[in-house]
């Protein structure tokens, strides 16, 4: 089956069955190797918004609208809402709701429960779960039905196992008889798994309400679980009055559960949902403590006032609640704690990332980030932009700087900012890079206001480029000399970058030395620029490729990028190719879109299309736009690949809309002549020509000259056609300057003016154009201008004719012929009788009836004539008949003669006509 550019077999690609939807694992046809899930639900909905099922659509979509964007490392994306369209029993169009969404084909949590999970699996996995579940709450999303079933597991790029939540967000009432206000508002789970609440809001409810503290029941729930292997709740029960029961009226037995977890299910547990964590993020900080030898676990504050209820509780927490009063903290004891951890691991990391130690640097903020800190979030976002202890990874590099933002650490918009700057996993893009820059402004006046050297080194930066602030090197420098002089690793690179852009050598060399003393490689980079163009430093390129060299092997991406340049482009070095790819392999391994690019691009023009196509799709499925342009080039013109028009529209349509000018120029022509589907739509096409001529697109304004040249979906306008044809030449696109020769010659949007078509069918014909060559050659043969110029016919002619034009061909012979070079004018004659050209056929008869350009042969000369008389020559039928009148070549046939002498003459050949009245 297929829906969109999505192919599945019913009966294999089933992944799961339930009452409510079927999944299946679906191919995408537009991007080899990659599979999506669909989701396809099983009740039919109205395709309007009126009626019972008509609300059904509408409620799906609006729920759907909610989840749509969401991103997050441990969620399954979400691509699309669909619909299948089936006749039902009656014979009428239903439609079927389908969610298109991300593929992850490594089991799900409750197959690893089965097989056994050790409790640092578990932990593992259980603080993925819940960092996803904290996430949707950020986005106003509450689960309600989390189970081991909804949790899948996929890989990353390492090959590591990573879980994923599925099924958030879409309520399963929307398709029921309620509505989607009553669906937000009752409970909505698999029996086991609920929380009190969601069987009696009133009595265990937060407010009589159903929320985030509910998805903290069934985090408890599924951790519990995956500990020991059993449900807490009605275990062997399938029985849903009694598994309610149990969840109400029973405790869960804790003596199979490791010791340090015990306290952290009892709070997650509590039948009250005010009794339990007040937030998942609270679940998460009270599992992470665990990971820091701590001999106590903190719980939060919301548990102390039970703490009388139970003597088994006063047994684990009496030194806790003795230590929380003496310090008056109170309620505020696990945030305190918190905050103290927090800061002193952001220092730790701070120093060790200002020592050069990234590797260590990176694992610190990691456990910072377990406590939930935007700072760490923001650094760990940085390190994997720049690969500082650890690979590059844009993506993680995003979603690191989104979880600073959803943590309220604003700054973090500046790496949005970068990213779109600098082509780090996204296309350029200045206007979104503006935008986030302004988010994150304020936030680095502030900060860099109270002396932090990160935010001074930014705004140093911002500064410098003029982003949302004034473009100010005086001001630039200031900032980076106080985030410099405290130890800030980027800060002294851009000082020195500053000083270099200022002619400050001494001091911009001694910054870059400073930089390779402290572990960043980056630094021999900009030692390696000023020993290129003798900076401070004898010019000495050997001395730069060589520090170059140091920076790459030392995984600098930049100069990883610029080695591939130099060893294909010959700069510092010879050219070297196999360097060459070998440098830009290894930054394109790390998603270097520009190396990906210049890849794809040496391995096309090399005709290795299959590789070639491996670099752009990667290039392309990060959102490059050059890199979708091409994918979309190799599959129109079947390159290594069948032709896939539909394919390729797909891609083009994909850079088009992202503003790639020759896509929407492809995207154009694919529409204008239907050859995608076989339907054209001029209107769509002109929309996107018009698109790309905006930007100056030469084949767009080419098509435009076009349309309006022919009237073809606008109204006939000459001048409208060359002014858009003058556009286009000046893009140096030929066909316009043919066209604008034809203008010229025939006096359309302008008086006739031959020196002009000249001119312009001149630029297209040194080009190569053949149209321009014939016309040229015309131009000067019929004697336009002047007679003098008739000789310059004949080159044009020759150029025509060796690339096949049958009416070059002749035109070359003839000239060859008045020139009596017989040898060479027979020879093209030849060829262009050959291809049935009837006065070249007659031609060719005179030469050899005549013994010109080799001996005399009647009886070649008559079949010639009889050729080009039936192909309707006069001259050649006047000569027919002169062989059967005088019985040359041929039997005396006065009979014949006759009637070839007055087919001739009624087509105007004036000698047939004369001979009739002299001998008939």
């Amino acid at each position: 089956m297929k829906l969109s550019h999505y192919e599945w077999d019913p009966e294999k690609d089933l992944i799961a069955e339930g009452g409510f939807a079927e999944v299946f694992k679906a191919r995408d046809l537009n991007t080899e190797g990659r599979y999506v899930a669909l989701k396809i639900y099983k009740e039919a909905v109205s395709r309007g918004t009126q009626g019972s099922t008509g609300q059904k659509k509408y409620s799906l979509e609006q729920e759907f609208s909610k989840i749509d964007g969401l991103s997050h490392t441990h969620l399954i994306t979400y691509y699309d809402l669909e619909y299948i369209v089936h006749k039902d029993a009656m014979g009428r169009d239903a439609s079927y709701p389908v969610l298109i969404m991300e593929y992850a084909g490594e089991g799900t949590l409750a197959q690893a429960i089965q097989k056994g999970l050790s409790p640092m699996d578990s932990e593992k996995i259980i603080l993925e779960v819940a960092q996803a579940v904290d996430y949707l709450h950020g986005q106003g999303i509450i689960h309600r039905d989390l189970k081991p079933g909804n949790v899948l597991f996929g890989k990353d790029r390492s090959g590591n196992r990573v879980s994923k939540i599925t099924d958030f967000g879409i309520s399963q009432d929307v398709l029921s008889e309620k509505t989607i206000q009553q669906s937000m508002t009752e409970g909505v789970g698999t029996p086991h798994y609920m929380a009190p609440e969601q069987f009696f809001k009133k009595k265990f409810g937060l407010n009589g309400e159903i929320g985030e503290r509910t998805d903290v029941w069934a985090l408890g729930i599924m951790f519990y679980k995956m500990l020991t292997g059993k449900l807490p709740f009605g275990h062997n029960s399938k029985d849903y009055e009694l598994t309610r029961d149990s969840i109400i009226g029973e405790e869960p037995d804790y003596s199979e559960v490791p010791e340090r977890y015990k306290a952290i299910l009892r709070s997650s547990l509590e039948k009250n949902a005010i009794d339990r964590f007040s937030s998942v993020s609270g679940f998460v900080r009270a599992l992470s403590g665990i990971d820091d030898g701590e001999g106590t676990i903190f719980i939060p504050s919301n548990t102390s006032k039970h703490e009388g209820k139970r003597g088994e509780r006063k047994k684990v927490w009496p030194a806790l609640i003795t230590c929380l009063l003496v310090l008056g903290l109170g309620i505020g004891g696990y945030a305190f704690y918190r905050s103290t951890k927090i800061n002193t691991l952001l220092a730790d990391g701070w120093n060790l990332y200002k020592e050069g130690k990234f590797k260590e640097a990176h694992d610190t903020y990691i456990k910072a980030s377990n406590y939930g800190s935007g700072e760490a979030f923001y650094f760990l976002s940085r390190f994997n932009q720049n690969g500082y202890g650890t690979e590059v990874d844009y993506e993680k590099g995003f979603e690191y700087a989104d979880m600073a933002i959803d943590a309220g650490y604003d700054l973090a918009n500046f790496n949005h900012g970068w990213a779109y700057q600098n082509e780090l996993g996204v296309d350029m893009d200045t206007v979104e890079a503006k935008k986030f820059y302004g988010k994150a402004k304020n936030s680095i006046v502030t900060l860099s206001d109270d002396g932090n050297p990160e935010a001074l080194n930014l705004r140093g930066l911002m500064h410098f480029f003029g982003f949302v602030m004034e473009k100010d090197a005086g001001k630039a420098k200031r900032y980076y000399e106080k985030a410099s002089s405290k130890g800030h690793p980027a800060a002294i690179e851009n000082l020195a970058i500053l000083n270099t852009s200022e002619k400050n050598y001494e001091e911009a060399f001694k910054g870059y030395e400073k930089c390779t003393s402290i572990g960043r490689y980056s630094g021999y980079r900009g030692m390696a620029n000023m020993y290129r163009f003798g900076q401070y430093v004898p010019q000495d390129t050997v001395k730069a490729l060589e520090l170059f060299t140091i920076a790459a092997k030392n995984e600098d991406l930049i100069s990883q990028f610029n080695l591939g340049i130099f060893y294909k482009n010959g700069v510092l070095a010879k050219p070297d190719r196999i360097k060459a790819i070998q440098w830009f392999t290894k930054a394109a391994d790390k998603g270097h879109l520009g190396a990906q690019n210049e890849l794809g691009t040496l391995y096309f023009n090399d005709k290795n299309y299959p590789e070639a196509k491996k670099w752009f799709q990667l290039a392309a499925e990060k959102g490059n736009t050059f890199g979708m342009h091409n994918m979309g080039v190799i599959h129109y013109n079947g390159l290594g690949v069948p032709k896939d028009i539909k394919l390729a529209k797909n891609w083009h349509q994909k850079a088009a809309d992202k503003g790639y000018a020759n896509s929407q120029y492809m995207m154009g022509k694919i529409l204008e002549y239907g050859e995608a589907d076989g339907t054209p739509n001029l209107t769509q096409g002109i929309r996107y020509y018009e698109l790309a001529a905006e930007q100056n697109q030469g084949l767009a304004l080419y098509a435009l000259g076009r349309l309006y040249y022919e009237g073809k979906g606008k109204n006939k306008d000459y001048d409208k056609a060359k002014e858009f044809f003058t556009k286009s030449a000046a893009q140096n696109i030929i066909a316009a300057d043919y066209m604008l020769g034809t203008m010229a010659e025939k006096g359309l949007a302008g008086p006739t003016d031959y020196f002009e078509a000249e001119r312009r069918y001149l630029n297209a014909a040194t080009k190569e154009y053949l149209q321009a060559q014939i016309k040229l050659a015309d131009l000067y043969y019929d004697l336009k201008l002047g007679k003098d110029k008739k000789g310059k016919a004949t080159p044009w002619y020759l150029k025509a004719a060796e690339k096949g034009d049958l009416h070059s061909q002749y035109r070359v012979a003839v000239m060859y012929y008045n020139g009596k070079y017989y040898y060479a004018s027979k020879k093209w004659f030849q060829k262009a009788a050959d291809r049935d050209h009837a006065s070249a056929q007659s031609f060719l008869g005179y030469m050899y009836d005549n013994g010109l350009g080799g001996p005399k042969n009647m009886k070649q000369a008559f079949g010639l004539y009889q050729k080009s008389a039936k192909n309707g020559d006069r001259v050649g039928m006047y000569n027919l008949a002169s062989c059967y009148y005088s019985g040359a070549g041929t039997p005396k046939n006065t009979y014949l003669a006759k009637t070839w002498y007055q087919q001739s003459c009624e087509k105007g050949y004036k000698n047939a006509c004369d001979f009739i009245a002299k001998k008939y």
